[in-house]
């Protein structure tokens, strides 16, 4: 690894656009090569990083050696394939996009490859590193006394459209629960430093994305949610999510 840390983007829609824009402001990294695609999407990734080299494969991506660490921001339900790719291929170090999967029978795969990914991997749930919440998650206990109910309220627009409307479509996007709110899920995680034990939920989709249809199919998202979390000391938390 030289001087400057040298990145390889897998897939550059508007999150992965978002990372190369963040790259850029990093005086010691890079990116040195992207995988994309979508013409459409790989003309504007380069663009915004014009010394990176684009590749037509992740094999082929995987192959340039100037790389130092990789970057998933595919859409969802390719993490994990991709991610066994890149630990058959070549296990660079990983930040991949949440979540790692969409489908609870791929439970065990994370599993494998949890045992045998030489690297670092790393899971981009970045609201917990925003200076507000970190420092709510710092002094919460110590402020409370200790916490016994815990709240999250989120009201905000629908989901934005992304390349090919993948997350329409709760098969590709893992559902609402899993794609938008597991960032709060782990915040409840960390704010009441303890793990959960029984779930409760009612959710459903009342508004978005009814009036549209692809190729014969209307979006099946949520858009409303109500969720209820007993955690293993006894505090209970609830996500309140209105979209």
């Amino acid at each position: 690894m030289g001087e400057i840390l040298n990145y390889g983007i897998i897939g550059c829609g508007m999150m992965g656009r978002e990372h190369i824009q963040n790259i850029a402001l990093l005086p010691e990294a890079r990116v040195a090569a992207i995988y994309e695609p979508d013409e459409i999407m790989a003309a504007k990734a380069k663009s915004m990083a014009p010394n990176a080299r684009l590749h037509a494969t992740l094999a082929e991506l995987l192959e340039d050696q100037s790389l130092d660490c990789l970057l998933i921001a595919s859409p969802n339900h390719m993490h994990i394939a991709q991610m066994q790719e890149i630990a058959a291929r070549r296990p660079l170090p990983l930040l991949i996009e949440k979540p790692l999967f969409t489908d609870v029978g791929d439970a065990g795969r994370i599993e494998e490859l949890q045992e045998g990914y030489k690297a670092p991997v790393w899971v981009a749930m970045e609201y917990r590193y925003m200076p507000p919440v970190a420092k709510l998650i710092e002094e919460a206990q110590t402020a409370t006394g200790g916490i016994k109910m815990l709240t999250i309220r989120e009201h905000r627009f629908p989901f934005l459209q992304k390349v090919g409307n993948w997350n329409r479509f709760n098969r590709f996007s893992g559902g609402t629960l899993v794609e938008k709110c597991c960032h709060f899920f782990d915040l409840m995680r960390l704010i009441l430093q303890d793990e959960p034990v029984r779930v409760m939920a009612s959710a459903g989709q009342e508004v978005n994305h009814l009036a549209e249809d692809y190729d014969g199919e209307v979006p099946d998202i949520w858009d409303t949610a109500y969720v209820i979390i007993d955690f293993a000391m006894g505090a209970r938390a609830m996500l309140e999510l209105c979209m």
